[in-house]
């Protein structure tokens, strides 16, 4: 090997001399292994030198005999995980660091170095599942800044596609530059400007859940430098004529190949900008995965040569991706039974993609008695970690009720020990955590009564006290709204206690009120369904997941339970993070609702609440207040919706603000679609928070007429906040949309709608394959805070500024071009005061009202600043509930839904219930007796000085 390494050295010296724009480099001595003299590289003692990262893997290593030498197996096991086993050795001190330093410390323009790595290779069990991108070796280098030094010189490569790894001899065979080209890796000096700290060396294997065993066996680990070195500043040519093939989830590119004057090393493709993936320079096609369905993007690919010059990049290729394919839709259009069943089973069938999930894949897979042992383990090891978030408390102790009767004693003591490791008093924490600490305590007490919380109480001591603090916030929750109404994350999880009450509580007044309650919110759900999708602004909307909610997909939600009992007007194709097409972080921990889909389930919602829910034909404007925050301070919101059978807009303004909650979802429009995410909507900046998430209540105002919203903003001071972000969705519900004299209009198809800044806006494109930061540069960039669909985004930054949102349904319009024409020629935006110490805008709309708004303060009373055709908006006269069937005064103790000549009327003071016919009720829902005084206006109307036009018309009709 030694003469052929020499012969070789020269050829390649004779070669590069007749090569234009190089000089060539004479040839070093034979090379030697540099990992030798860093560790055992033949497992010459009987030990490996590498670690397992994870000990819960499944991973373990061996040393084996292979023609009767040492050799070392690698080996990974389910165990029911889907977690690859690494293997690994990292070191800060020796032969290959020193010679890497050693390169990169030579000054700027030096000739470059290659080196190779190699080891022999063989498959020593064959895996029914393996997981072929997670079987590999890499180099891993330490203080790279992937630009002077890569992070992986030896990327994650699969070997399954090596004759060493698909022979069946049973002998090991080398694998090396020639079966892999990125094992031959170039280190261009940089003069010193960076080092290498640590260099790794690691091998993955990995089996997917359920498989059987995976191995692979190694030896004669090493890493060789290439005889010879080249000065090389010439770049390879550009890659032509990209192409693409698409699925749902990956785009399939290829090119014509670059050409360089020493050859082509590599290219890298970059998808929006962002290097997404590299390949060799033979290999003139690349597969980019993890992409969102129903999106476009744009790729270009640029060549390497081993110098490390880079191509300028191809023209680039726009590609939009397949529609969403479920992988097990639901059935459609369903009964409620079948709906709920199919829930039922994706509880079970959630996926384990970064280790364990929360306890309801487990729970519900033990009440059917499925993968008893395995579950029991899982939950066993839940019940030993201890949980930060009280709503994981009250989840496990919802496990426990259920499938308690199948743990070992070892198990109870575990349980026991869990639920002794909380003080379940009074918390200042939000809503659902107050709940969630409560009911768990109050179920301790009855289900543990000699086991002690953390303040030393027990038993009955724990259920008096928790009941007191439950039905406090049931009496406050009734009477004033729930603070965390609609929010996708958190509504349900209050819901969830309330049920579990129900479910276990063993006092019947108890069990009554939270009943109650769990009613209302039901009503409250049934009156903003339409057909699919929620119309209402929501409180506590952390993000763009907080906001995704259709048939399509939607989180594990209350909206999820919603449509099981009403139904959609297509297939709900996908449920909870185990469906979720969005590549974001897994986050599994709020998944609780498959647990309500339960057949042991004891509560159902009020047939009312269903026969309103499921009403197809839904046309009116409505008002609610909500008069406490999530800390359960005072605070009012007075929340507005206008709702055509297809589609629906909804807004809120806050007043006497107490504390600042940031977390409302302000404008909220939304409409039928086939597509994915038929929602627009608004927010301003807040923070370092992700784009379209959270929103300051207190620096926008919001006003809404019918199917009209203004809005004035006003910066609180912060340069780097101060945007207004309008998000159109970009995966296909919007159809068409154009600009118009400054308006930006939209075809959805069943409506139209227009939008329009007081001040110039800038368009962006963002996915949720983009880091959070990509558009608001000031965001976090964390995997959970990327959106969860794309968006064009018009956003505006101004001290003070405004808008206007127009919508109509289509039937209105011959066309969008009709739509446009009204709005340039029916509507005019006055703007002159917006630069005022209070911005105002003075808009006259396409219903023919005019709306003047001035900015005002959010923790002050309301005054005369929302002003419809001269008056002022009574915010003060809205009720709790004021729709077609749902009527209550603020902190009123009487509720009463009606629908189809009939009515039941909830009394919060007595905590009954009462089914009253048409003839026997006033009109507003209340039993009728003589001195019962007559309602003032009915369901629907305007509000006392809510006079506009487009109130009680609704573009000529009157709501219903």
């Amino acid at each position: 090997m030694n003469i052929l390494t020499r012969r070789m050295a020269a050829v390649c010296v004779a070669l590069l001399l007749a090569v234009p724009g190089t000089t060539a480099v004479a040839a070093d001595d034979p090379p030697t292994n540099l990992l030798a003299a860093d560790l055992d590289t033949g497992f010459d003692s009987g030990k490996s030198p590498l670690t397992t990262s994870s000990p819960t893997s499944g991973g373990t290593q061996q040393i084996v005999q292979v023609d009767g030498d040492n050799a070392l197996e690698l080996r990974d096991a389910s165990q029911g995980t889907n977690l690859s086993s690494y293997f690994y050795h990292r070191w800060s001190a020796g032969a290959l660091k020193d010679r890497i330093n050693a390169v990169y410390g030579e000054p700027v323009g030096s000739p470059a170095r290659q080196f190779v790595l190699q080891y022999d290779l063989a498959r020593s069990a064959a895996s029914d599942k393996p997981v072929a991108k997670d079987i590999y070796a890499q180099i891993q280098f330490g203080n790279f800044d992937n630009n002077l030094v890569p992070r992986f010189p030896v990327p994650a490569v699969s070997i399954t596609t090596t004759p060493a790894y698909t022979g069946t001899s049973g002998h090991l065979s080398r694998v090396d530059d020639t079966a892999l080209p990125a094992y031959r890796f170039t280190i261009v000096p940089n003069g010193g400007q960076r080092l290498i700290s640590t260099v790794e060396l690691g091998f993955s294997v990995r089996v997917d859940t359920g498989g059987t065993d995976e191995a692979i066996t190694v030896d004669n680990l090493g890493v060789y430098e290439v005889a010879g070195g080249v000065t090389d500043t010439e770049p390879p040519s550009a890659p032509t004529r990209l192409t693409a093939g698409v699925t749902s989830g990956s785009v399939s590119l290829g090119w014509t190949a670059s050409t360089d004057n020493l050859g082509v090393t590599g290219y890298d493709v970059f998808r929006d900008g962002y290097q997404v993936a590299s390949v060799s320079g033979t290999t003139t096609s690349a597969v980019v995965t993890g992409l969102m369905p129903a999106t476009r993007y744009d790729f270009t690919v640029r060549a390497r040569d081993a110098s490390g010059n880079i191509s300028a990049l191809s023209a680039p290729l726009r590609a939009s991706t397949g529609p969403y394919v479920p992988e097990s839709p639901a059935p459609y259009p369903g009964t409620q039974e079948s709906r709920t069943q199919w829930l039922w089973n994706k509880t079970k069938a959630m996926k384990e993609e970064s280790g364990a999930v929360n306890v309801a894949q487990y729970t519900a897979q033990l009440a059917d008695h499925e993968n008893v042992t395995t579950n029991l383990s899982k939950l066993d090891a839940q019940f030993q970690s201890y949980d930060y978030e009280q709503y994981k408390t009250v989840a496990k102790m919802y496990s426990y009720l259920m499938v308690g009767d199948q743990f070992s004693p070892d198990m109870l003591a575990h349980v026991r020990s869990y639920f002794a490791s909380y003080g379940y008093g009074n918390l200042p924490q939000t809503e659902n955590l107050r709940m969630s600490n409560y009911v768990t305590g109050y179920l301790v007490g009855q289900y543990f009564p000699d086991l002690a919380d953390l303040n030393g109480n027990s038993g009955a001591q724990l259920k008096t006290a928790n009941k007191a603090n439950i039905l406090e916030m049931v009496n406050v929750g009734v009477r004033s709204g729930w603070a965390e109404y609609q929010s996708p994350e958190y509504t349900f999880m209050t819901y969830f206690c309330l049920n579990a009450l129900y479910q276990w509580a063993d006092e019947a007044e108890l069990r009554q009120q939270v009943r109650m309650a769990m009613d209302v919110m039901w009503f409250e759900w049934a009156n903003d369904w339409i057909d699919g999708y929620m119309i209402s602004s929501e409180s506590r909307a952390k993000g763009d997941l907080a906001s995704v909610n259709d048939p399509t997909w939607r989180p594990a939600d209350h909206s999820t339970l919603a449509w099981t009992y009403f139904g959609a007007h297509r297939v709900q194709q996908g449920v909870g993070e185990s469906d979720n097409p969005a590549p974001s972080a897994y986050r599994p921990n709020l998944e609780y609702a498959g647990l309500v889909a339960w057949s042991g389930t004891k509560y159902t919602p009020p047939p009312t609440a269903v026969e309103i829910g499921r009403k197809t034909d839904k046309s009116y404007t409505a008002h609610k207040a909500n008069l406490q925050n999530s800390s359960g301070h005072a605070m009012d919101i007075y929340r507005t919706s206008y709702v055509r059978p297809t589609w629906g807009l909804g807004t809120e303004v806050h007043y006497r603000r107490v504390d600042n909650w940031i977390e409302d979802l302000p404008v909220v429009l939304r409409w039928h679609s086939d597509a994915a995410n038929p929602l627009f909507r608004l927010s301003v900046d807040q923070g370092n928070a992700p784009i379209g998430a959270y929103d300051q209540p207190a620096d926008q105002r919001v006003m809404q007429d019918g199917p009209t919203a203004v809005g004035v903003y006003k910066s609180s001071g912060d340069q780097t906040s101060n945007y207004i972000n309008a998000l159109f969705p970009a995966n296909g519900s919007i159809r068409e949309r154009r600009e118009v004299d400054g308006w930006t209009i939209a075809d959805t198809g069943p409506m139209y709608f227009a939008y329009k800044l007081a001040k110039p806006g800038t368009w962006y494109h963002q996915t949720p394959n983009d880091p959070a930061n990509k558009v608001k540069t000031t965001a976090q960039n964390h995997p959970t805070a990327t959106l969860s669909y794309s968006y064009d985004i018009l956003r505006s930054q101004a001290d003070s500024n405004g808008w206007v949102l127009e919508s109509a349904d289509a039937s209105e319009y011959a066309d969008l071009g009709a739509f446009a024409h009204a709005l340039t020629t029916s509507t005019s935006l006055d703007t002159s005061h917006v630069d005022e110490a209070n911005p105002r805008l003075v808009y006259h709309s396409l219903s023919g009202d005019d709306l003047d708004i001035t900015f005002d303060s959010a923790s002050a009373a309301p005054g005369a600043t929302h002003l419809v055709n001269g008056s002022p908006v009574d915010y003060d006269a809205f009720k709790l509930f004021d729709t077609p069937w749902l009527q209550q005064d603020k902190r009123g103790s009487t509720f009463t839904a009606s629908v189809g000549g009939a009515s039941v009327v909830y009394d919060f003071d007595h905590w009954t219930v009462t089914a009253v016919d048409r003839k026997d009720q006033d009109r507003r829902g209340r039993p009728r007796s003589d001195d019962a005084p007559r309602a003032e206006h009915g369901p629907g109307r305007c509000p006392q000085g809510h006079g506009s036009r487009s109130c009680t018309r609704a573009r000529g009709t009157t709501a219903r």
